[in-house]
């Protein structure tokens, strides 16, 4: 939604924001560049702080590379015990997730974000560079939608849509005194940033304050993991992971345990499970979602079921470079 020059821009982004991503390639695109009324100026500010001035819908380019050593630390932090993202070659899913949201809530601080709905088309590989491309569209002077295409290489291997709205100039942010918080929780917190390459300081340290709380990111990485422990290994692929955050409450690092996910299977099916997750901590429950798990997902050009499938996907005498199918491993 365009917006008149006599107002405000609907975001104003300090560059400097874009420092903490340290091999990531971040860029802004304007389809209006080149015209009298472009949707992106940059602008210093009386600071002397180069901003980016927001005004209409713009694209970001985001490139990256997981490595499989930070894949295995990912999966450490997160709790996932999936062996094929340690024996295997395939990134966890929770961690494109993560590559989608942490940078919308590093560069855009204003931003609270209502929901996110991810779609997996194909399976992402270590080492492959990988691009998420966020496509904004201003719905009203409020609400905004996000679209988010991620490829390897010329696949697409998940689609995105993201909700959110404008914080008000009136609501007042909760600040979490530094001396309540669980230090052991935030070191997790810490390592989570790392393995993705973001360094932490980046999200916590906020316009006037320090921001102890957990990322939505983080919390939407959750729940793939406690799918597999919780089905013993044998949750199939996740085809859909949908997060509802409608309230925009945050979970404060400051509980004994940190933030923990109940599963519940809506009904069982022979084709797909749909289980509904709730994140709670201590007995507040804050966010819930869904995800569309596929027990019985093949392989690409291949009649085997998904688990004999994955067995020989990890042994060392197989080939390992044949993705799946429409799906992407929990």
């Amino acid at each position: 939604m365009p917006m008149s020059r006599a107002q405000t821009p609907i975001f104003s982004i300090p560059m400097r924001r874009v420092e903490g991503f340290l091999t990531d390639k971040i860029c802004f695109r304007d389809a209006k560049a080149r015209t009298p009324h472009p949707g992106l100026i940059l602008e210093n500010d009386s600071h002397n702080e180069c901003r980016l001035q927001i005004w209409d819908k713009f694209l970001i380019k985001h490139e990256y590379r997981i490595s499989k050593q930070h894949g295995e630390q990912f999966v450490d932090v997160t709790n996932d015990n999936n062996i094929i993202h340690r024996k295997g070659n395939i990134v966890p899913g929770a961690m494109t997730v993560s590559k989608i949201i942490l940078p919308l809530e590093i560069l855009f601080s204003e931003l609270e974000i209502s929901s996110v709905n991810i779609k997996f088309t194909g399976s992402a590989f270590y080492g492959e560079r990988t691009c998420n491309l966020f496509l904004w569209h201003f719905v009203s002077s409020d609400y905004i939608q996000i679209e988010v295409k991620t490829y390897q290489q010329d696949r697409v291997v998940a689609t995105t849509i993201i909700l959110g709205r404008l914080k008000t100039a009136t609501k007042q942010v909760k600040e979490v005194d530094e001396a309540l918080v669980n230090k052991k929780c935030l070191a997790r917190v810490q390592a989570y940033f790392e393995t993705l390459g973001i360094l932490s300081d980046f999200y916590v340290n906020k316009d006037g304050y320090k921001d102890y709380t957990y990322p939505l990111a983080y919390i939407a990485a959750l729940p793939s993991a406690e799918i597999v422990n919780q089905l013993s290994g044998q949750g199939g692929m996740i085809n859909i992971l949908r997060m509802d955050f409608g309230n925009f409450e945050r979970i404060p690092i400051t509980g004994d345990k940190g933030p923990e996910v109940k599963l519940a299977r809506a009904k069982k099916r022979n084709t797909f499970n749909k289980i509904i997750t709730e994140v709670a901590e201590g007995l507040v429950t804050y966010y819930r979602g869904l995800a569309i798990v596929n027990p019985i997902a093949k392989f690409q050009n291949s009649t085997e079921p998904v688990l004999d499938a994955l067995n020989k996907l990890i042994s060392p005498q197989e080939d390992t470079s044949v993705p799946f199918s429409g799906v992407n491993k929990v």
